[in-house]
């Protein structure tokens, strides 16, 4: 048996992809192909490969890797070639030839340079599912800009949807741009692999984190472009201007409470604060915007004042009990401590920084086992198997190394 074949019978076994993305959507995306049972060939460049290797979150260092990098590479040979060399694009194209897809995250027009795209790969695999990922697109202005999550936030309005009018903008700490067209761009390229089974023929699949986040937003930009009169933040520290409160998080005596659609009606009987009633049935209209940011406010200091009186269990239990929506806030440490977050972590093992901790794969399949997990390769580590196993022969490979235009782990240094 061969000992890197795909770790479990899942859904995509036997699937070949080639992976030539950096830092998180396009390493997502094809990490989430290997969870379920694809074949996935990293490809990175001489010099240090994807740059996330060395982006440390918090000062971690103990698997010689960012956990930047491992969190998003499992279930991934490593192959160091350079696609800027002749050699290397001829090794590639010869990889295209059984490959079943291609991922790639460069900027626009850097993939027709290399000769590596999609109308040249497919011109030598007509069968090629071809996914590409983008900040802005294409073309338009802003297509050459650098497509990094927290600017993309920023620029299509998100961070001015919470916080307070006197604060600043109010950005998600999380990838979240990066994550959605990482899921947007494996459901394209699944898609295009079920067309495929009919037609014979592959297709490019095209996603921008810009149009990512616009999709996230599509509740939100719909009502805004139907609308005359937009929410705007005012000076209660919102969660969402687009929900009508007391949707928000609350101080308690120890801690914070999340409330999400709560009647007022209700939640005025319940805690005992009837002013919420009459706050109710006097909504400003839309239109007057100053009064209807002062009506938001009276009502989140009313629901404030009261929920800073008791404790966040106190208050969990009292709302739960009447069919309000409401949950604790909670820090990484409760919420990893807690029975219900346990099935959904994983035990996994690095070569250089042992066992560790971290998200299991979020899809279960009634019909396959659960996915056998293999940690992030070393750089370089399988350049020499997956250049023997695309039919090269060792002289060639030899030779390949020898000019530096692929790196193993040894040859690395």
């Amino acid at each position: 048996m061969n000992e890197h074949a795909p770790l479990n019978r899942g859904p995509l076994t036997g699937l070949k992809v080639l992976d030539l993305t950096i830092a998180l959507a396009g390493p997502m995306c094809t990490q989430r192909m290997g969870e379920m049972g694809a074949d996935i060939v990293k490809v990175e460049a001489p010099g240090g490969g994807d740059f996330s290797r060395y982006s440390t979150m918090a000062g971690v260092t103990k698997f010689g890797d960012a956990t930047t990098f491992i969190t998003l590479n499992r279930n991934k040979r490593s192959l160091i070639l350079d696609l800027k060399s002749d050699a290397g694009r001829e090794v590639l194209y010869r990889m295209v030839k059984d490959a079943d897809v291609l991922v790639q995250n460069f900027r626009p027009r850097v993939a027709s340079k290399l000769g590596i795209d999609f109308a040249t790969l497919s011109a030598i695999n007509p069968r090629l599912v071809y996914g590409s990922i983008s900040g802005y697109g294409e073309d338009g202005p802003m297509k050459d800009r650098p497509g990094q999550d927290l600017l993309v936030q920023s620029c299509a309005g998100l961070t001015m949807n919470a916080g307070r009018a006197s604060g600043l903008p109010h950005p998600s700490p999380l990838y979240m741009v990066d994550v959605s067209a990482s899921h947007l761009l494996t459901e394209g390229v699944l898609a295009a692999l079920v067309a495929r089974g009919i037609t014979g023929r592959g297709q490019e699949i095209k996603v921008s984190m810009v149009s990512a986040i616009m999709e996230m937003q599509i509740q939100e930009l719909t009502s805004y472009m139907s609308t005359e009169a937009p929410p705007t933040r005012s000076e209660s520290p919102q969660v969402s201007i687009w929900m009508e409160p007391p949707y928000g998080i609350y101080a308690c005596t120890d801690g914070h409470l999340a409330l999400a659609q709560v009647d007022l009606n209700v939640l005025a009987e319940v805690i005992g604060v009837p002013v919420l009633k009459s706050l109710k049935a006097s909504r400003p209209k839309q239109t007057d915007s100053a009064a209807l940011m002062q009506w938001r406010d009276d009502i989140y200091n009313a629901v404030a004042a009261k929920l800073a009186t008791d404790t966040v269990a106190h208050w969990d239990e009292l709302l739960t009990e009447h069919g309000l929506w409401c949950g604790p806030v909670n820090n990484y440490e409760r919420f990893l401590s807690h029975p219900q977050t346990q099935r959904y972590l994983t035990t996994m093992t690095h070569s250089k920084g042992g066992e560790y901790r971290t998200v299991a794969p979020a899809i279960h399949f009634s019909e396959q086992p659960a996915p056998a997990l293999r940690g992030s390769p070393r750089y370089g580590e399988h350049s020499r198997e997956v250049l023997l196993g695309a039919g090269l022969s060792t002289a060639e490979v030899d030779k390949l190394i020898a000019d530096r235009v692929a790196v193993t782990e040894v040859e690395k240094a």
